[in-house]
């Protein structure tokens, strides 16, 4: 059986009983949070999260990028100095307030930066990314910088939650659901989280799970999923006449069902909020690395 099947059986077991029976005990010592975005440490949307988990009691240390790193995915800075530093090989990062950090990065060297510099000392108990305004689902996870926000902390063996709204792209104007609730639900996970912990790590080694909120007058419940093969929008390249070689970049949008049944995706369609555990590992199925390894010849 493939290692990573049953490590999603455990865990999807474990995080669901989490979600459907814990309960928060006021007691409880606040948490260290690292709060980080791809929108930037201004955009409004990380003030609302940064709102709930304050007024929940936690400690929040915001380290976000300086500008909008919308798709940057797992992105880290790879131009590594091998002389004397230049303007080629350094990033910049400036503390706006004592509990506000800008670096001009992505998400993931805001959060790399932020463990290696502002938690020098300690590192944060979890790293929360968001609230994006648009799902981060499907295939759309995969490029999210978000997402990989927390992938980096995963990395590190440090508990990380991903947290997006849905934007109903059917609708004129779109509709996008709300960022308040969805900052609430995902500090009411973190306590539950937090008190099924048993003085433990908040999530497995190298777990981050990516919540997602649905667009709905009433949402219908909370359910574990996988991520799924469907994107709701990709780009799409067109020929323009700016240059001779330009090609403008456009949304192409897609709200079929997703081919994945217990997929993120068609839990928003459902009305349900989608938390996914994620594990960084992108490593197929057990029996594709055995036909590959059959075709090209190599002994097990």
């Amino acid at each position: 059986m493939r290692r990573s099947f049953r490590w999603w059986a455990a865990s999807t077991a474990a995080v669901a009983c989490v979600l459907a029976t814990a309960s928060v005990s006021p007691a409880q010592e606040p948490l260290d949070v690292l709060l980080t975005n791809d929108d930037g440490y201004a955009a409004p949307t990380l003030a609302v999260l940064k709102q709930a988990l304050t007024a929940a009691g936690h400690r929040v240390t915001v380290v976000a990028p300086c500008d909008d790193q919308s798709g940057s995915g797992t992105e880290l800075s790879s131009n590594y100095a091998t002389g004397e530093p230049t303007e080629e090989n350094t990033i910049t990062a400036k503390q706006l307030a004592p509990d506000v950090w800008s670096v001009c990065g992505s998400p993931g060297d805001a959060v790399l930066f932020g463990v290696q510099n502002v938690f020098a000392s300690e590192p944060p108990d979890v790293v929360v990314s968001g609230v994006n305004p648009g799902q981060n689902t499907g295939a759309v996870a995969n490029h999210s910088g978000t997402v990989g926000a927390t992938i980096t902390s995963a990395e590190l063996a440090i508990p990380a939650i991903a947290v997006s709204v849905e934007i109903d792209v059917s609708t004129d104007p779109p509709q996008v659901g709300s960022v308040p609730a969805a900052a609430e639900h995902a500090t009411r996970v973190l306590d539950q989280l937090r008190s099924t912990s048993n003085g433990g790590p908040l999530l497995p080694p190298h777990i981050a799970l990516n919540i997602n909120y649905p667009v709905a007058s009433e949402v219908r419940g909370t359910q574990v999923t996988s991520t799924g093969r469907a994107a709701f929008v990709r780009p799409r390249y067109e020929r323009t006449d700016l240059c001779p070689d330009c090609y403008v970049i456009r949304p192409e949008f897609d709200t079929s069902p997703d081919p994945v049944r217990d997929s993120d995706n068609n839990a928003l369609a459902a009305d349900h909020v989608s938390v996914t555990p994620l594990d960084g590992d992108w490593t197929a199925a057990d029996h594709v690395r055995a036909s590959i390894r059959q075709r090209l010849g190599i002994p097990r």
